[in-house]
């Protein structure tokens, strides 16, 4: 974290930081409209968008113009939230990944890409929030040591479940990030070998990203808030149904999972699994609550000073 990631987004009055959260709206280039109009932006502090405002961009979609028709339609939700006069922390998801943001976001007052970046909120004179954020940089987002790329992790339960697994797979790298566990003996816990090439590559991405995000939150002073397009993983909606070819597993980032424990992180703001939901994980100084919005998700979250959240979800009817 440096100084100038420390810069105040925003001064607030408590008792705590109001957040209007948006997620995984999926704009298309053409049908239903998003009213933002709707939205109460005048009554929250900040607008947090966890990413894939829209379904398609340039570098992705089937010809530019058809991408640049979506980034249209994604660059006026932005111009209309940008009028509000309330800062707009816009995190890259995979649909819109680093670049697209930016795109849809350049020469915006009040609109702010948040990858790689913290943001300070200052409250009164007694504390500020930082919010850090975390977002996606191509399209394909692969997690590192994904689920079903090891079907012969043993587990010590005999009821092979998404959750025995993912929790074999989730203390298996705690061990292995905190130090306590070596490469080979991480292999042999998720059934494999350490020379394979696809774990040589994975456990490269899993470092990686969670140095990435541990450097992103140290530092901090007070509460402290992650907001990620991916979700955390091993949470309860991080679930990849039955229409995956896979079947049942959990598919969120390991890496952060593993980071907000390990960096005692408040809060994780996080969408991409379509799945709304509100939790809490363990952590070295307690417990970080975890919420995702949902598809086409939108909360009223706020966060006080001893960093407990509060999340209601807010209806919204496309037009």
């Amino acid at each position: 974290m440096t100084e100038s990631d420390l810069e105040p987004i925003c001064s607030v009055e408590g008792p705590t930081v109001d957040l209007l959260v948006i997620s995984d709206l999926h704009l298309r280039a053409t049908g239903a409209q998003y009213p933002v109009a709707d939205l109460p932006v005048e009554t929250h502090d900040i607008v947090l968008s966890l990413g894939d405002v829209i379904d398609e961009n340039r570098e992705h979609a089937k010809s530019v113009s058809a991408g640049e028709a979506y980034e249209e339609r994604g660059r006026t939700i932005l111009e209309r939230l940008d009028e509000q006069g309330v800062p707009v922390l816009a995190v890259p998801g995979n649909h819109d990944p680093v670049d697209c943001t930016q795109r849809l976001s350049e020469g915006l007052t009040n609109v702010h890409s948040l990858h790689g970046v913290t943001r300070n909120v200052v409250v009164g004179a007694e504390w500020s929030l930082t919010i850090a954020g975390w977002g996606c940089e191509q399209f394909d987002f692969t997690p590192a040591l994904l689920s079903p790329d090891y079907p012969d992790i043993p587990v010590e339960d005999e009821a092979r479940t998404p959750d025995a697994v993912a929790s074999t797979l989730l203390r298996a790298a705690g061990e292995y990030l905190a130090g306590d566990l070596s490469e080979t003996n991480l292999a042999h816990k998720l059934g494999t070998e350490a020379t394979n090439p696809s774990f040589e590559t994975s456990l490269a991405r899993l470092d990686a990203r969670f140095k990435t995000l541990v450097e992103l939150v140290e530092g901090a002073n007070g509460p402290t808030v992650v907001a990620s397009h991916i979700s955390p993983f091993n949470v309860p909606f991080d679930i990849r149904g039955q229409h995956s070819h896979d079947g049942d597993y959990h598919f969120g980032s390991v890496a952060l999972r593993v980071a907000l424990a390990a960096a005692g992180v408040d809060a994780c703001l996080s969408g991409h699994t379509h799945q709304r939901g509100l939790t809490a994980i363990p952590t070295t100084s307690g417990h970080s609550y975890v919420h995702n919005p949902g598809d086409a998700g939108v909360s009223n979250v706020s966060i006080s000073q001893d960093g407990t959240l509060r999340a209601e979800q807010i209806d919204v009817a496309w037009r």
